[in-house]
């Protein structure tokens, strides 16, 4: 019976080495699976005091929920309108997340508390979207709504996480010395929503600012502001259209036009810093170096040659200068310009295409203010691009009745291919079409800028400036546009 027993030990002993030397797959254990990925937001089982409370007067509220959570950076998505002096305390634990209150709210005023996306489950983040909550120290619930955009003036485009501010103040300055009543951010379509408003006479402004605190005081700093006050009474507003822009004066001061001596100070310090800086550069340099702007050594058609010198120049005769056509160095007549920097020299002419030219430099013909010049004459070679090096836009404009009521018979219309956010090529639409030869091959974006002065160009808005005024639009087109080479590309946009 023993020797019965060994032997079948035995032959499933041999048959398990089977499995593990001659057969891998047989030794590979997997782990049951644990099913689908997570991908469901936590779910709220419980608030204290519940939401939509009336005559509230605690100080922490409790959100329970049914899986374990955490919260994701709480501080800057937090937003409570109307606005506290100080942002609430929020801390979780487990599958509940505490907030406490440290401000005195206002009576018979109705509070927001939006969480945004910071509240996460904790294994996969997957977050509560637009998660909040509402109560009122009063009666009742305030439900009045206000609703609208957020729109890059100069591109178009709808600008995300642009602070939008509501006061009850009438006067201008309001948005430099105070903080706002109501306040939200916009999403990433440009939309903002402001709900559980009172009745009542606003003021409404966005701001995309670098330093958060709510105030418009810096140059660098966008704004865009409503023209007129929102009469909120028993209708909410929506389809509100705010355009952001910068000012037009980089040195944009506080309404009170006074600085403070610290920042004087700092103003002085930093001229002081910028010119230590260039002594040194002037001190590094031993030469002045001289570099054209061509792409693949070829010239642009119809443009002229663009020069840059590394330091302002003080001797400039460009009649020592030498442009030679074709392969026998033919000399030919150009002129010349400097601009306001003496950086940057232009030299026009009518460039023949796929020919081949040379400009010569003499390097006693170019100094620049210290005296330095170039170490030996120098020599651009380069070549006139061709026709067939460039494509061709045909621009047909559209407007929609909607556009037609809403826009002015008298507006004027450019057109604009934009790569990188530069305007590359722009040109006035007229009876409907723009055509545009010449366009280096490339993926353009299409800007219609609705120019009501006729001046060609985009004009910032003013606000603080007499008379103010709201900035040229932009309107941007999602498609881009893939120009090749000899080849010529329709395009119809509809406003």
């Amino acid at each position: 019976m023993m020797t019965h027993n060994f032997r079948c030990w035995a032959v499933w002993l041999l048959v398990i080495s089977a499995c593990i030397y001659l057969i891998p797959g047989c030794a590979n254990i997997v782990p049951p699976s644990g099913g689908p990925k997570d991908t469901l937001a936590p779910r709220v089982v419980n608030i204290s005091p519940a939401d939509s409370t009336l005559h509230f007067n605690s100080k922490k509220v409790y959100f329970t929920f049914n899986e374990f959570v955490q919260v994701d950076n709480v501080f800057e998505k937090l937003i409570v309108s109307p606005t506290l002096k100080r942002t609430p305390t929020v801390t979780y634990k487990l599958r509940t997340v505490t907030m406490e209150i440290k401000d005195t709210l206002q009576e018979n005023t109705t509070y927001t508390f939006n969480f945004s996306d910071a509240v996460r489950d904790n294994n996969e983040s997957n977050p509560i979207q637009d998660f909040q909550y509402v109560v009122s120290t009063g009666d009742y619930l305030d439900s009045l709504q206000v609703r609208g955009f957020i729109i890059d003036a100069q591109t178009g485009r709808p600008d995300s996480n642009v602070s939008v501010m509501i006061y009850r103040s009438d006067v201008d300055s309001v948005v430099s010395k105070e903080k706002p009543v109501y306040f939200a951010r916009s999403k990433g379509n440009g939309s903002f929503w402001f709900r559980n408003m009172a009745p009542g006479d606003y003021k409404l402004f966005a701001l995309k600012e670098e330093d958060r605190d709510l105030q418009y005081n810096q140059p660098k700093e966008m704004i865009a502001f409503n023209d007129s006050l929102l009469h909120l009474r028993e209708q909410n507003l929506s389809d509100i259209t705010m355009l952001l822009f910068t000012e037009q004066d980089s040195t944009l001061k506080k309404p009170d036009d006074m600085q403070t001596d610290a920042e004087v100070a700092q103003e002085e310090a930093d001229k002081r810093e910028e010119e230590k800086e260039k002594e040194k550069d002037k001190k590094k340099r031993r030469i002045l170096n001289i570099s054209p702007d061509l792409a693949d050594n070829r010239q642009e058609l119809g443009k002229p040659l663009l020069v840059t010198f590394s330091a302002p120049l003080k001797t400039f005769d460009s009649t020592a200068f030498t442009l030679t056509q074709d392969t026998l160095f033919t000399p030919v007549e150009f002129t010349t310009s400097m601009d306001s920097t003496r950086t940057k020299l232009y030299v026009n002419y009518d460039w023949k295409e796929g020919k081949p030219y040379r400009l010569i430099i003499p390097k006693e013909s170019v100094a620049d203010t210290t005296g330095l010049q170039p170490t030996k004459s120098d020599t651009i070679s380069f070549a006139a691009k061709k026709e067939s090096d460039y494509g061709k836009a045909m621009l047909t404009l559209v407007l929609s009745d909607s556009a037609k009521a809403n826009i002015s018979d008298t507006m004027h219309y450019v057109a604009q291919l934009v790569v990188n956010k530069e305007i590359k090529y722009a040109g006035k639409v007229v009876n409907g079409t723009w055509i545009q030869k010449r366009i280096t091959p490339a993926e353009y974006e299409v800007y219609i800028l609705l120019d009501e002065n006729n001046n060609g160009k985009w004009d910032r808005g003013v606000y603080y400036g007499t008379p103010k005024k709201q900035p040229e639009r932009v309107v941007s087109f999602p498609k881009k546009e893939n120009i090749k080479a000899n080849w010529g590309v329709k395009i119809r946009v509809n406003i």
